[in-house]
């Protein structure tokens, strides 16, 4: 079980450690910039779209707690 949750974990540190040796740098960090726009991007719809979002789940959620055994 702690294999299962280890490998991704390993495979982070592994793909951290070979951006940090890599020679183009400017080009990571270009790539850390737009990742971190796009995160913000995600966060302020989620922010906006959050009354939707807690209706649709209610509306799952109930179907599912009035489903037919």
């Amino acid at each position: 079980m702690t294999d299962i949750l280890m490998r991704p974990f390993v495979a982070l540190q592994v793909a951290v450690h070979e951006l940090r040796q890599r020679e183009d740098g400017q080009t990571t960090t270009e790539y850390a910039i737009l990742l971190g726009f796009l995160a913000i991007a995600i966060i302020i719809a989620l922010y906006f779209l959050r009354g939707v979002l807690r209706e649709l789940f209610s509306e799952a959620a109930s179907s599912v707690s009035n489903a037919p055994n």
